[in-house]
């Protein structure tokens, strides 16, 4: 290992030293004789061991060991060892996203290592319409290896208000086979399978993610009524974390599931008109499920304009990228973020799934 600096940069204030990486964050280390300072600059040039550095500063190697984990716990080191061995064209590609992982990395996980993992994943994506239309060109930005795309429908005038995959000559086409087409133009080392085909039933779902075993499953498709928790279904028994998003009027919606850690979709009511379901509803949870039922009495339009599913594609393609890489923790795993389109796009997270021990999908997992 030979721990490497971040780009950060420090200045001297008196006795003390100044160091940003992060504007949201500063550190203010106590330097009085300057060995801080000297180790920060060997720490910048990179390629030496912490033996020789302690060498170099004619320090005790325990005292620069300590110093060196304390610097990572503070997120400011990589092992130099594992940030190179990308060609020069991967490191062009993947130019921005090194920049940012950067800020994720550590002594045990370079931003190499996180762009790794992106290349060697497979996310499974259920339908290529409005919401994974983005969520597709996300993942190939991101550098995803694999994809498999699933849909049952064809490019229609009505997609273009959201869908950018899909040009006007593609009218008529297949969907799943122009979404599979952009992805190959967009990055020809990108893995593409396609199925076209609807969701009909759970047991297809099942031994579908059993088949393909991804790493995640991107999950846009809102027929028939069941389908959420059909994928429930599939991915918990699969051990197959998943994210969903959608639109309900002027309201959003990011939510997923990380099998074994969260509540699953099946821990909460399954019917949105069911008081049973509760066991003393007060008022409150009385009026709003009223409502629910008067909407759901109404034929529902698709009120999903590009922007507004846009912005849930790319929360969901990001959570997405916490599954693949863990550069940190899921941030909507049974507590969806809710985006007021008629308040500013407000977010906000109001309630956590409780996981219920008597589930019948993920209860003893």
């Amino acid at each position: 290992m030979r721990p490497q600096l971040k780009g950060l940069s420090w200045e001297r204030d008196g006795e003390r030293l100044r160091l940003v990486y992060d504007p949201r964050d500063q550190f203010l280390l106590s330097d009085p004789d300057g060995s801080v300072a000297k180790l920060l600059a060997l720490l910048s040039e990179g390629g030496r061991t912490i033996g020789e550095l302690a060498d170099v500063l004619s320090a005790d190697v325990a005292e620069v060991r300590a110093a060196v984990t304390a610097l990572d716990a503070h997120g400011l080191l990589e092992d130099g060892d594992r940030v190179g061995g990308l060609t020069a064209y991967e490191a062009e590609r993947y130019c921005s996203n090194l920049a940012f992982f950067e800020s994720f990395a550590s002594l045990d996980r370079s931003r190499v290592d996180l762009q790794r993992r992106l290349r060697e994943s497979h996310v499974l994506v259920l339908g290529t319409g409005g919401l994974n239309s983005t969520v597709i060109q996300h993942l190939a930005g991101l550098g995803v290896g694999r994809v498999t795309l699933v849909d049952r429908d064809r490019v229609e005038p009505r997609n273009f208000a959201r869908q950018y995959l899909y040009r006007w000559a593609d009218l008529g086409d297949r969907k799943v086979s122009r979404a599979a087409e952009w992805v190959r133009a967009f990055d020809p080392a990108i893995e593409v399978e396609t199925i076209d085909a609807s969701i009909d039933g759970p047991e297809q779902l099942v031994e579908l993610v059993g088949r393909l075993r991804p790493d995640a499953v991107a999950v846009g498709v809102d027929q028939p009524d069941a389908v959420d928790l059909w994928v429930n279904q599939a991915c918990v028994r699969h051990g197959v974390p998943y994210v969903r998003a959608g639109v309900l009027v002027t309201t959003g919606g990011v939510w997923s599931v990380d099998p074994g850690t969260s509540a699953c979709r099946a821990c909460i009511p399954a019917d949105p008109v069911d008081l049973t379901a509760y066991a003393d509803p007060d008022d409150s949870t009385r009026n709003a499920i009223s409502a629910m039922r008067l909407y759901l009495s109404r034929p529902r339009d698709n009120r999903g304009i590009g922007p507004a599913l846009g912005l849930l594609g790319s929360y969901a393609a990001f959570e997405l990228l916490r599954y693949l890489t863990r550069l940190e923790p899921p941030a909507h795993a049974g507590r969806p973020l809710v985006l007021d389109f008629a308040g500013g796009c407000a977010a906000n997270q109001p309630d956590e799934w409780q996981r219920n021990p008597d589930c019948t999908v993920c209860g003893g997992r």
